[in-house]
């Protein structure tokens, strides 16, 4: 008995031991808003022992009495607790200033920074409130490596800018990345720059493969500002800018441009066009008929920009709503243009079943209108570059006071008559979800979105007198057109996803499954009408016999499903799996569906034992593989032929309409695939200084391109084939350093980033080449379009040629009867009459013979080197924020108007720097060649034209001021922040004198409208 008690009361102290020891722990935590954070991970100290927060914030533990609880989540302070004998424990998280950028958004979902295994960048985006930015676009610039940006027009409406992730991937078709808003694919003309919170890059093939065929060109991933738990907030910015071109070609004075037009004749043996009389008469304005005309200052002035945003934002434990509104309004610098944009944008979220149970909805859009002349822009500025200065704008006033505009200054006259084209487009973006987490770690979602696009288009030419002459003598008038055009483009989707995360014991794991369906209808209605009898945009005032009307639609669906696996050992080893399937409408039912799998891994090295006494260090080494495909190609029905109904057939002698193929299908064309590798290491130190180092080998095989077929054969266009190959190989450098943040003392942050970049096309297929223009070619070995043309080897100067009387040096030089020596490969068949001062070139095939054989590569279109840098200053309440950002190796092709004198046999000008340094008898440059009036000469096309176009660039400097607390308090606001900031106030650059080097890279020939620089004056204010 005395045993058997013995035994009992040995049994219940080990049994309240035990008790003792394991106790149920639950709680909430918050962050300093009272607001529930969802999946904070808690973890038993000392053990893998640990669980997630729900939807709510709610979270509960098996833990040993005693022990202490770590609560950890990204971008808020660590926090331990004691765990004692109470078993509910609630934690209010606060913010970790040095930490914020820990959250990463990626493909349906969002990741901790430090267990990413992919190539993912983000964006900082705490200097954009104070730059007069025009696109979303913008705001890429100069911040991520490996991404490059090219404004593409400083022109209103026409500035969304161009944007590649680790360069060139397919030979004709879109290399675009894909941009997804809020889980929608978009543009980042969708968003107005201010709702964006935040910005993800994804650049390397296993970050990507979520995403299968639409990511082969990278994906820019947009998170938008969301409500929090709280009260009510308000914030309004708003600035005003004034804006100039970055550079404007200094054109020549009429009488220089006189002299230089006798001296190019003189150059061909053809008579003198001015007399000396009329250079006088020009050069002192003696005469009205002589006039000394600037295009440029005529056609181009300064433009404004008004810009203001107004968001609310309120939140509670069951509903939360934000809501933002933006306008923002340019004049353009040339004259007729200017655009105006209203953004909106909504969302409503709500919270049922004790937040296990979410449902949204979330409206956004914009409405812009764009004002141009009566022609494109691009017309107009290849009108100016065309024009010289002894043309006039409008004609001296006759008996009756009335004037003409000249055929050059009709675009002015055109407006004064409500001429010009009118561009309306709208976007309306709905979005609908439901979420639901049934039991714990398992979540549900379910969206819908709809994307309604359209576009009204609308060109009326009137009908007005222009002038002959600039005496207003016999004016003619020009005719009159009216075209109008609507589409519309729907883009609807269907995603369903499930995600399901656990912890056991030292193994985390976390998947996704998803079903995806995209559907796009497309149609197109255009019409034109001539010969109005008033100038009014009504079809019926036009000639009823001049009417035409046509109409295009298409359709495209793609179905997807795809999945992800996350795997974490010991917070140290990481790995990701992913793999999509696609089905597109694009091909053939034999090559409808592709797979795209990805394998990633990372080693968190600083969380060894090894590593602990360096607790300092942060280091994270990464690899991985995958495969990207790409259906975005220039046709919707490429496996199928296609056939028109607007042909016509002579039958007999009589012409009847009828239908015929005009495409030519081919049925085995399949995707586009991009394999690339990355190798990468993320490192941090004192967690002040952060460096990310990513090695990338990107491959495109299976290129679907356009191949040429007989014309015989009737096609408007060429089939496509897979026939190509091409490889993007380099490396991405990105450091950073924030300074300890110091109480009204000085802090500070600086960041760059540099990419190098090696691109070649490696197989066409069996083709040695493609070509873009006459121009731009793709060749095996070389580069993306490269420039093809003849290499110049200097200029011939007096001493290669001999002439009569044995090379008598009293004979004038025009009378010389100039023959070239022997020694000099023979160039008379491209280029007639050599002269000194004439393009030496290089002979390629050695058979002392200059013809279309000697062609080579001659540039490459694609910089090797991009970089960007930014530095943030604050001290008390001011603050300066500069950002740079510049390309290094970088060719550009320009052979247009304004460097070649005279092009075509036209009467254009060139610049005054060109005027200058062109090679004479006084001035033999080796470098410059003379001026002429030679059609030959004209169409040659040759390294002379390739020029340096890099440049590094200071893209915008800011100066802020915190009014401060104690007087924005009065105001009854929370912050108060005023700037003025400078956009493209300084480049360097030894590019074309009057230019701007950021450009696109096939744009060869035609002037462009240009860059533009900015001074803007605004606020921002928070309640």
């Amino acid at each position: 008995m005395k045993n058997t008690f013995f035994l009992i009361i040995i049994f219940l102290c080990y049994t309240n031991s035990m008790l003792a020891q394991e106790i149920l722990i639950s709680g909430i935590v918050k962050d300093s808003k009272s607001t529930p954070l969802p999946g904070v991970n808690i973890l038993e100290e000392g053990t893998y022992n640990g669980t997630l927060t729900n939807f709510d914030g709610e979270y509960s533990l098996k833990v040993k009495e005693g022990s202490t609880l770590v609560f950890s989540y990204l971008g808020m302070e660590t926090q331990k607790f004691e765990v004692g004998k109470q078993k509910i424990i609630n934690i209010i998280l606060e913010e970790d200033v040095a930490n914020l950028d820990e959250i990463v958004v990626v493909g349906y979902g969002s990741q901790k920074k430090g267990n990413i295994t992919g190539a993912i960048s983000t964006v900082e985006l705490k200097d954009v409130k104070g730059r007069s930015l025009t696109s979303s676009s913008q705001v890429l610039q100069g911040k991520v490596a490996g991404v490059s940006v090219t404004q593409n027009s400083g022109s209103p409406g026409d500035d969304d800018a161009t944007i590649r992730i680790r360069g060139i991937s397919s030979i004709d078709n879109n290399n675009d990345p894909l941009v997804i808003i809020d889980d929608i694919e978009g543009s980042l003309s969708d968003v107005n720059p201010s709702d964006i919170e935040s910005i993800s890059v994804l650049k390397d093939a296993a970050s990507a493969s979520i995403y299968g065929s639409r990511a082969s060109a990278g994906v820019i991933i947009v998170k938008t500002k969301r409500a929090k738990n709280g009260s009510l907030s308000l914030e309004y910015n708003g600035f005003t800018s004034i804006q100039n071109a970055t550079k404007l070609p200094k054109t020549l004075d009429s009488w220089t441009h006189a002299e230089l037009t006798n001296e190019a004749l003189r150059n061909v043996g053809q008579n003198e066009q001015y007399t000396r009389e009329d250079i006088e008469l020009y050069k002192y304005g003696l005469d009205p008929t002589k006039p000394n005309t600037d295009w440029y200052s005529a056609f181009l002035g300064t433009g404004f920009i008004n810009n203001n945003f107004l968001s609310v934002k309120q939140g509670s434990e069951n509903f939360t709503f934000s809501g933002s509104v933006g306008y923002y309004n340019q004049d353009g610098i040339l004259k007729g243009t200017a655009s105006d944009k209203i953004t909106y944008r909504s969302r409503f979220d709500t919270y049922f079943l004790n937040r296990k149970l979410k449902v949204g909805v979330s409206l956004s859009g914009y409405d812009q209108n764009v004002q141009e002349l009566i022609s494109s822009t691009t017309t107009i500025m290849n009108t100016l570059a065309a024009t010289n200065s002894t043309t006039f704008v409008e004609s001296l006033p006759d008996e009756e006071g009335v004037s003409y505009y000249s055929g050059q200054g009709k675009y002015l006259g055109a407006k004064d008559f409500g001429g010009g084209i009118d561009r309306s487009n709208s976007s309306l973006i709905s979005q609908y979800y439901i979420q639901l987490e049934p039991i714990k770690n398992l979540e549900g979602k379910v969206s819908y979105s709809n994307n309604i696009f359209k576009n009204n288009y609308q060109r009326l030419v009137p009908e007005l007198f222009v002038s002959g002459n600039i005496l207003g003598e016999s004016p003619s008038l020009s005719d009159s057109s009216l075209e109008k055009s609507f589409s519309e483009t729907t883009n609807s989707s269907f995603i369903a996803t499930l995600n399901y995360s656990k912890w056991i014991n030292k193994h985390y794991f976390s998947t996704l499954f998803g079903y995806e369906r995209l559907e796009r209808i497309y149609n197109y209605d255009y019409a034109k009408v001539t010969d109005l009898s008033t100038n009014q945009p009504i079809f019926d005032f036009g000639d009823p016999n001049s009417h035409y009307v046509t109409s295009n639609a298409n359709e495209s669906s793609t179905i997807s499903y795809f999945g992800r696996l996350n795997y974490s050992y010991k917070y140290k080893y990481l790995l990701e799996l992913n793999i999509r399937r696609d089905g597109s409408s694009r091909f053939s039912p034999e090559n409808q569906w592709g797979n795209f799998p990805s394998l990633s891994a990372g080693w968190k090295i600083s969380e060894e034992k090894f590593m602990k006494s360096l607790d300092y260090l942060d280091l994270k080494f990464r690899g991985s593989w995958g495969k990207l495909g790409n259906q975005n190609i220039r046709s919707y029905y490429a496996a199928s032929d296609q056939m028109s109904g607007s042909e016509y057939y002579d039958f007999g002698g009589t012409v009847v309409p009828g239908r015929g193929i005009t495409v030519l299908a081919n049925p085995d064309i399949r995707w586009e695939t991009t394999e690339q590798i990355n190798i990468g290491f993320d490192l941090k130190l004192y967690n002040r200084l952060t460096a990310t180092v990513d090695f990338f080998d990107k491959k495109t095989y299976d290129i679907l391109a356009r191949v040429t077929v007989p014309s015989s054969l009737g096609i408007s266009e060429n089939p496509y084939q897979n026939i190509g190959d091409m490889t993007n190989k380099g490396f991405e450098l990105s450091l950073g350093y924030t300074s300890k943040q110091i109480e009204k003392g000085l802090n500070f942050s600086i960041n760059t980033n540099f990419s190098y970049l090696k691109n070649e096309v490696t197989d066409l297929g069996g083709l040695d080449f493609v070509n873009h223009s006459s121009v731009l070619r793709s060749q095996v070995g070389e580069s993306f379009s490269s420039f093809y043309g003849y290499k110049v080897d200097g200029i011939y100067q007096v001493s290669d040629f001999t002439w009569q009387n044995d090379s008598d040096p009293m004979v004038d030089h025009y009378d010389r009867d100039y023959q070239l020596k022997t020694e000099n490969p023979d160039p008379s068949g491209i280029m007639p009459r050599v002269w000194p001062g004439d393009e030496k070139f290089k002979d390629i095939d050695g058979n002392s013979i200059i013809d279309a054989d000697d062609k080579t590569i001659i540039g490459s279109s694609i910089p090797k080197f991009y970089y960007g840098a930014s530095i943030n200053l604050s001290y008390k309440n001011w603050g300066l924020n500069i950002i740079g950002q510049g390309v290094g190796e970088a060719q550009a092709y320009q052979s247009g108007y304004l460097l070649k004198f005279l092009k075509n046999g036209s009467n254009s000008s060139i610049t005054q720097s060109a005027a200058e340094n062109r090679w004479t008898f006084d001035n033999p440059s080796t470098t410059n060649r003379r001026v002429t009036k030679s059609l030959e000469r004209d169409k040659l096309e040759s390294d002379y034209y390739v020029h340096d176009a890099s440049y590094f660039r200071i893209k915008n400097v800011e100066i802020s001021y915190k009014i401060p607390a104690s007087l924005t308090s009065k105001l009854g606001a929370d912050s108060f922040r005023v700037f003025i900031s400078a956009e493209n106030i300084l480049t360097f650059t030894n590019y074309v004198d009057g230019f701007d080097p950021e450009r696109p890279y096939n744009n060869t020939n035609q002037p462009f409208h240009p860059q533009i620089s900015s001074l803007s004056l605004g606020l921002n204010l928070n309640f």
